[in-house]
Parts: C-alpha cells; structure tokens; sequence
C-alpha cells in the first residue's frame, strides 16, 4: 500500500533521454557506421596507465564480446571484427550540443536540464498539447508519441539513436530509463506514480536504484533493509536519524517522489572545496620534476577559487608513490591564513612535500583547498608590504584574464617548459582524455 497520496504529487510530463553508448556511437556515425550493428571500442591513450581503458563500447561489442566501459584495453579481444579507435572529446562535445539543440525546438530553455554530456532532461508538460493536439488522444499515448518523435529527429540529424525514459516525475523518468527503456524494443520506457509498488518497489538489487551505491545499501542492510520496498516502508524518523536529510530524500525515492520542477531555479550551492589530482606518464624521482607539477596543480586551483570569488584556509597534498615502492605514499594538510595567492599557495604545498618527501617514485600527485570563506576582502599582515600584497593579486588576475580569452598555454610560467612538466600537455585533455583537436584540424 502506498505511503503518499500521489494525487496531490506534481504531475509533470517528463523525458529522460540518453544517447546510446554515446562515445562509440559517435565515431561509428563519424566512419559511417551503423551504431548498433558496428563492433567498435573507445579506448583512452596508454600514456599514465601503462594499459589504456575502454571509456565506450557499442552495444554489439558489449553483447558479443563482453566488453564494459571498465575493461582495461590490454584485456580486450583481438577480435578482427572490433574497431579501436582513440578518443575526440571534442567532438563529442560539438555532438551533444547539435542534439541539445534539437531538443529546444521541442521545449523552452527553462525546461532543457542538460543531465551529462549524454543524458538530457525535458519538461515536455507545457508543450505536449502544442505538438498533440488531439483531445481523443491518452496523456500517455501523447508522451509514447513525442518520445518517438524526438527519437526519429535525432536519429535523421545526426545518426544516434536515443533512448527515452518517461516518468510522472524525473526520478520515475530515470529509473524508467536505467532499468526498462534500454531493454525495450522502441528503447522507450513509461513509469508512473501507480507503476511505485508493481516497479520501483521490485528493483533490484538495490545499488541499481539511482542514488544508491555499495556503502549505502551496506548500510541500509544493518538497519535491516534489504529491498526498496523496506525503504519505501521504514520509519522515515529512522532513515533521518541514521542519515541526515539524506535519509529523508533516500525515503521520498523509494516512494517514487520527487518534486523537482526543472524551470524552477535550482539553489546556489556553495562548494566546500576544491582540488585537482593527476596520474604522471611514469614514475618520477627527481624532486625538481616533481615539485615543477605540484606548482602547476597549485596554480591552477588557485585559479578555479579565484574564479569562484574565495579563498582557502587549508591545504592538502597527496603523494601517491609507484607501485614498485614499500608505502602507498602520503597525504598531509595544514592550516593557513586565508588566501587566494599562487605564490603563497606553491610555498605551502612545497612546504609539505619537502617535509614528508624522502626519494621515493611518485606516480600520483593531488592538490585540495578546502576551508573556504568566500570574499574579496584581504587580510594584511606585518610581515609584507601591502603594496606587494595588491601587486601579486594583480598579477594573478592578469594572468587569469589571458588564460581565460586565449587559453591555458597563452601565458605559462618557464618552469612548465622543463622537463616532467604536465600542464601544456594537458591543456588539450577534455575531461581527463584526448580533445581529437588533431583529428578536427585534418
């Protein structure tokens, strides 16, 4: 029996789209290739891991050869069927906004979320009637009707072929679209507010409900909550006590609530901190290429917080060493006065590393803000001159101009030229991976 009266619920008309096996399909449709009937793998570059990793497979390569988006390259089969080819971040991106573009032909931007770079959510609720006029049509044959739409949009411009989740709300529309609609025929799923205990209530197991990971079904289960039906049925008191808000909303979602309304704006959330890691190309021992990527990594968050309009109170630094070395490596943090300043926050990094660094193999370097007061207030000290205070801020923001117009690499420090240096070789990453700028230029 249901525990809210779905009545008296927000009822929207949602659609949850994802871009089938997005990456992989991409660069079929870029050789011509059929999405769905292609063998092909998106495979990073072997530069930091020593083995690259799948980032997509087509569904053909998932089902006739097992591969998942975690399959390390060096255990893919030698299939001569199966295309590898390396990634275009890039040019993913350029894909994912034309289909968001098609998308807002069919909604106003208020109603667009764009989810992930292959997911998308649309609040089609004020322009259902506009595009199915027909009284004597059912709400959800207009839904059905306006899913395939898109589809068949989508597919003629650009060749991808989409899946859709329909829902009451967006959870529903989610849930619809992760556990029914990939497995569906028309790839199109509907859920509803009366589809929560023959549904929602029967996924399993748990970790495949969206929001729900190992630790946290872990935990439920020494709470004695086995299924999402106990969720759905235990004490919300409880949940609240044992998980904080989080419980509450954990509650809601096993009930199949959500009340988000997409053109509704979202409240300013203020991060807590910010940081950045990298694995090196290989192992490095001399403490000058080590400490030239830490002055990189610091200055380029040191960018992001002054970009945000905060300063930071805490450093951190990890050191993850090679794997041929005794000890995994190490992490220190200390407490600063707050500050914005590249130059301040390259000394108190180095400051770590040089206190806890004894000549081992580095391979692994991370760098984190965190205690952050947001302010454009300074505070002075006896020990510099306020002149040189505010000639530093400048310059910094100097440099961050030209970066931000031009690009990272319009303006680097001369260390960056030296050897071990990462920041002008990543600055053509996307997300961790290969832009493709290479492959566009051709």
């Amino acid at each position: 029996m249901s525990n809210f009266d779905y009545t008296k619920e927000p009822l929207r008309d949602i659609l949850l789209i994802d871009a089938k096996s997005f990456y992989a399909s991409c660069e079929c449709v870029a050789r011509g290739l059929h999405p769905l009937k292609t063998m092909l793998v998106v495979l990073s570059n072997a530069d930091n891991t020593g083995s690259g990793l799948v980032l997509a497979a087509s569904p053909l390569a998932k089902k006739v050869l097992g591969i998942s988006n975690v399959t390390r390259a060096n255990q893919v089969p030698n299939d001569p069927h199966l295309l590898k080819v390396p990634p275009r971040m890039n040019y993913y991106i350029d894909m994912n906004l034309k289909i968001n573009q098609i998308f807002r032909q069919y909604v106003a931007d208020e109603d667009l979320l764009i989810y992930s770079i292959d997911e998308s959510i649309l609040d089609v609720t004020k322009t259902l009637n506009l595009f199915f006029p027909n009284a004597n049509m059912s709400r959800q044959e207009k839904r059905w009707r306006f899913a395939r739409m898109i589809q068949l949009h989508v597919k003629k411009e650009t060749g991808i072929y989409l899946t859709v989740g329909i829902g009451d709300n967006p959870l529903l529309a989610k849930l619809a679209l992760d556990i029914e609609s990939k497995h569906s025929p028309t790839f199109i799923a509907e859920w509803r507010y009366k589809d929560v205990e023959e549904k929602v209530w029967q996924i399993e197991p748990m970790t495949a409900f969206w929001g729900i990971g190992s630790r946290m079904e872990k935990q439920f289960q020494r709470l004695g909550l086995f299924t999402i039906k106990d969720v759905a049925n235990a004490n919300p008191a409880r949940l609240k006590q044992a998980f904080g808000i989080l419980g509450l909303q954990h509650y809601h979602h096993a009930n199949g609530i959500d009340r988000t309304i997409l053109s509704e704006p979202a409240p300013a959330i203020r991060e807590k901190s910010y940081g950045n890691s990298q694995v090196l190309p290989r192992d490095y021992q001399k403490p000058e290429e080590i400490e030239t990527v830490i002055k990189e990594m610091a200055e380029q968050v040191a960018a992001r917080i002054r970009k945000q309009g905060c300063k930071t109170s805490c450093v951190h630094l990890y050191i993850g060493f090679s794997y041929h070395e005794e000890a995994a490596g190490f992490s220190h943090q200390i407490k600063i006065p707050a500050t914005d300043s590249t130059k301040k926050l390259v000394e108190y990094l180095l400051y770590i590393f040089r206190k806890y660094y004894e000549g081992e193999a580095v391979r692994h370097i991370g760098v984190t803000y965190s205690k952050l007061s947001y302010t454009t207030h300074t505070q002075l000290n006896l020990f510099e001159s306020p002149d040189q205070i505010i000639r530093e801020q400048n310059l910094d923001k100097v440099i961050d101009s030209i970066r931000d117009k031009y690009g990272f690499t319009a303006i680097v420090h001369a260390n960056s030229l030296s050897q071990g240096a990462r920041s002008i070789a990543r600055s053509g990453l996307v997300g961790g991976h290969d832009g493709g700028q290479k492959e566009n230029k051709r």
